[in-house]
């Protein structure tokens, strides 16, 4: 019994969710119709659009003023302050200074948003090929360890210890009392009064 109003509760979010994408992606409001919006109408969610509307108010009182701006919306909810909107106040706002999670309007892994020409990395990979051919043989080493880091993050240069150390417990070895003892050594004065004791 318990797990049908768990489960009937679940559907009901996820139906929520998805009429929410919906209306992100089919309905524009009036507000964000053209201006600094144009370019994320439909593709950016309407909760994030609110967000940034409420940012644009704070410009005309902060600017690109950093410290009063306090930049917590970039902080918590990757999305573009007061103090980084004072920049297109006369322009369009980009896509690419919101945080990736905002374009995801569907459930599936695979977005058609993931597809947009600024998430290619070809430019970025020709720039490591040209790098990785002037470079020294030290200079060609580290690219490809940082790569293998990248691309196969269970490859590490790192490997264990050849003898397992002990951490905890006494030392079983016979150990002389000397050697155990906390007294110190004696000081250069007190060996030469052992010399020429009276």
């Amino acid at each position: 019994m318990c797990w049908d109003v768990v489960h009937n509760m679940i559907i009901l979010q996820h139906n929520e969710i998805k009429a929410t994408f919906e209306k992100s992606i089919n309905l524009i409001n009036g507000a964000y119709k053209g201006g600094m919006y144009k370019r994320l109408v439909g593709i950016v969610s309407r909760h994030a659009l609110a967000l940034i509307a409420d940012e644009v108010q704070r410009v005309m009182d902060i600017s690109f003023d950093s410290g009063s701006c306090g930049c917590v919306l970039r902080a918590t909810y990757g999305l573009p302050c007061a103090c980084e909107l004072a920049r297109y106040v006369y322009g369009v706002i980009p896509l690419t200074v919101l945080h990736i999670m905002w374009t995801r309007l569907s459930f599936s892994n695979i977005s058609s948003n993931e597809s947009l020409p600024w998430l290619c990395i070809d430019k970025e990979i020709d720039m490591v090929v040209n790098c990785f051919s002037e470079v020294d043989i030290a200079g060609k080493v580290t690219i490809k360890q940082k790569l293998l880091e990248i691309v196969c993050p269970a490859m590490t240069s790192m490997v264990a210890p050849m003898q397992k150390i002990k951490i905890k417990g006494a030392q079983h070895k016979k150990v002389h009392r000397s050697e155990r003892s906390t007294k110190r050594d004696p000081s250069y004065f007190g060996h030469v009064d052992t010399f020429f004791s009276p």
